[in-house]
């Protein structure tokens, strides 16, 4: 008996989320998950200019991919639905939305997303990251905008289905930034959620360091910010880029270039 017990409780631990560290994911047919508190019908909240609100911890928060702790539950969900590459898809192809939350150390991002056919990121290639489907997080640690593809001005990061978060280096080379940003994602059915906490470096990171210290968080500080979502259906590219804000530069496609285009986040007690 106490065998098959510890194999139950295995079988159940196992099913509670999926990890996220150098694996792909099961189909959307796989295993439906019921960790998640978040309500379907909860008011999603749009932002034309991409200028959000996070508000402080009061309670503990695990990066599990459940996104089911307290500070989720009183957390407003944004829209992630502007179409800035690609066609208007339908809502059962793509739907996105996220929460923000925030302590001294890290900034803490759920996002749920409805995608029909779930592309690794890294299929063909670190090289080809951009085509297949991952969230794209910009930020700008001090606000102050301005060029950042070939330095640390500011980051784009690629948060790849395998869990890994991508951007270019200083030699113009694509590189992982994996101890920046915490993620882990589930899935219920064709529904995703990505659970991240996202340490903030400023202009001043050094990618040879020994050591690079994150900047601390405090309460009326505002980082550049958007948070966007490309969608791969299987055809070798991206066919979707949408995000929080309605414009995002150049052809809907500077902020991987400037950090001008981004939004913002105001951090609240």
């Amino acid at each position: 008996m106490k065998f098959f017990a510890l194999i139950f409780v295995i079988f159940i631990a196992g099913c509670h989320s999926e990890k996220t560290s150098m694996q792909k994911f099961p189909p959307a047919s796989s295993t439906t998950l019921s960790c998640h508190s978040t309500s379907d019908t909860a008011l999603t909240v749009s932002k034309d200019d991409g200028n959000f609100e996070a508000k402080r911890l009061v309670s503990g928060l695990l990066i599990d991919g459940c996104g089911n702790d307290e500070a989720w539950a009183n957390a407003p969900w944004y829209d992630m639905n502007y179409t800035w590459l690609g066609s208007t898809v339908d809502s059962t192809d793509y739907h996105g939305r996220f929460k923000l939350a925030w302590d001294s150390q890290q900034l803490y991002i759920l996002v749920e997303v409805i995608d029909d056919y779930l592309q690794p990121t890294l299929r063909d290639g670190k090289e080809n990251y951009w085509k297949g489907d991952y969230v794209e997080v910009f930020i700008d640690e001090d606000n102050s905008g301005g060029d950042h593809k070939f330095n640390h001005q500011a980051f784009a990061y690629h948060i790849s289905t395998e869990g890994h978060a991508i951007d270019k280096n200083t030699l113009k080379k694509t590189v992982f930034f994996d101890e920046h940003v915490e993620v882990k994602r589930t899935k219920e059915g064709n529904r995703y959620y990505w659970e991240m906490a996202i340490k903030l470096f400023d202009e001043n990171f050094e990618e040879d360091a020994a050591t690079n210290t994150p900047t601390i968080i405090f309460e009326n500080k505002r980082i550049g910010f958007s948070i966007a979502y490309g969608d791969n259906d299987g055809n070798n590219l991206r066919e979707n880029f949408v995000g929080s804000k309605k414009t995002h530069g150049d052809n809907n496609d500077g902020g991987y270039i400037n950090s001008d285009v981004f939004g913002s986040i105001l951090f609240l007690k």
